[in-house]
C-alpha cells in the first residue's frame, strides 16, 4: 500500500522525477494474499499479480490548507461523502471533505505520489478502519497520537522526506480498500492573524491511473486442468506439471519409483516428467520449466503491495 524509495539510493543522493517511479504500461503489480478475499473489501486483488494493460492516466492533485499552529487537519483520501474519522473528530478534520482519490471499479489501482512543498508541517499517516498508524514503532503503548506533543512526531514525514518535484513517498488505492487518512500538523506556523499564528501545508498529489490484467502461470501454460477435475495425468516427456492442492486433501503425486505422496489444501508442487498426477479435487498446469521460471520471475520483478498491517509487523 506505502512504498518509499530512499532506500534504493542509500548509496548516494538522487533527484527522482516522478514519471521515473510510476507505473506504466507493461508493469507488473502483486499484491499480498493478506488482502482481503471478500469482494466488498477489495477481495479481487488478494495474492494475484497483475500487469498494466495500457498507458497509465495521471492527475496532478495538489492540495493547500491554511492551519493553526499546534493544530493539524485531516485529509481523508477516500471516496465517501463525509469524512468518517474515528473517535472525536477534529474541527478542520470536516473542513477538508473527502479527496475521491479511489477508483470506483475493480481491477484499477491509483498510484498515489504524495509530494510536499517546503513548510514548516509535517504528516502523519493513519488507516483509520484499523486504528492503525502506520509509523509506530513496536509498542502500542507509543502510537504517534496528533494529541501528544512527544509522540506526534514518531515517524512523521516532512517536505524534506518527500519533496513536490521529486516525491518518493507514494501511497495505493484500490475498490472499497481501507480508509487512507493523513493528519497534516503545522508546527511553527510564520503569519500572525489576530492573536494565532498561522502556516500554509501544500501537498500536491499525482494519482496514477492503471488499468490491470490478472497474468497467472495458466495464462502463460499451454495446459491447464481445472479444480475438481479429478484427473490421472501423466507428465509429458518435456514438461512439467505445477500441481496445487484441492480442498479434500485428496491431491496425489506418483514418482517414477512407484511412491504416493500427497499434496495439501493449497500447497503447490514442480512434479517432473514421467510422474503421474492424481488432481482429485485440486488442479494442474502441465507447462514447460521456462514457462514456470518466466512466472517466478514476473512475481519477483513485480511492485509489491503489502496490506496495511503488515507495514507494523516487526
Amino acid at each position: 500500500m506505502i512504498s518509499e524509495l530512499s532506500p534504493l539510493f542509500h548509496d548516494g543522493v538522487a533527484l527522482i522525477r516522478p514519471e521515473d517511479a510510476q507505473l506504466r504500461k507493461h508493469s507488473w503489480v502483486r499484491f499480498s494474499k493478506r488482502w482481503p478475499n471478500d469482494l466488498n473489501k477489495g477481495g479481487w486483488a488478494s495474492g494475484q499479480t497483475f500487469v498494466v494493460r495500457q498507458d497509465t492516466v495521471l492527475v496532478d492533485y495538489p492540495v493547500s490548507r491554511i492551519i493553526v499552529d499546534q493544530d493539524w487537519a485531516v485529509l481523508d483520501l477516500t471516496n465517501q461523502s463525509l469524512p468518517a474519522i474515528p473517535g472525536v473528530p477534529h474541527p478542520t478534520a470536516f473542513q477538508a471533505g473527502t479527496f475521491q482519490m479511489y477508483p470506483v471499479n475493480p481491477d484499477i489501482i491509483y498510484q498515489i505520489s504524495v509530494g510536499m512543498k517546503k513548510g514548516d508541517y509535517f504528516n502523519q499517516l493513519q488507516i483509520s478502519s484499523q486504528s492503525l498508524n502506520i509509523y509506530q514503532l513496536g509498542s502500542s503503548a507509543i502510537p504517534p497520537a496528533m494529541i501528544d506533543p512527544v509522540y506526534r512526531y514518531l515517524g512523521a514525514k516532512y517536505p524534506k522526506d518527500s519533496p513536490y518535484n521529486s516525491p518518493t513517498w507514494f501511497l495505493y488505492s484500490i475498490l472499497n480498500a481501507p480508509q487512507i487518512l493523513l493528519n497534516v500538523f503545522m508546527d511553527g506556523g510564520d503569519t500572525m492573524v489576530g492573536a494565532n499564528h498561522y502556516g500554509k501545508a501544500t501537498i500536491d498529489f499525482r494519482v496514477n491511473k492503471a488499468q490491470l490484467t490478472n497474468i497467472t502461470l495458466a495464462s502463460i501454460a499451454a495446459v491447464s486442468i481445472p479444480y475438481g477435475s479429478n484427473l490421472t495425468v501423466v507428465v509429458p516427456s518435456g514438461n512439467v506439471a505445477c500441481v496445487y492442492g484441492g480442498q479434500k486433501g485428496d491431491t496425489r503425486i506418483t514418482d517414477s519409483r512407484g511412491g504416493v505422496s500427497a499434496v495439501a489444501n493449497g500447497q503447490e508442487t514442480v512434479v517432473p516428467s514421467g510422474w503421474t498426477v492424481q488432481t482429485g479435487s485440486g488442479s494442474a498446469l502441465i507447462t514447460t520449466m521456462e514457462d514456470v521460471r518466466q512466472w517466478r520471475s514476473i512475481q519477483e520483478r513485480a511492485l509489491y503491495i503489502p496490506f496495511y498491517d503488515e507495514l507494523n509487523v516487526f
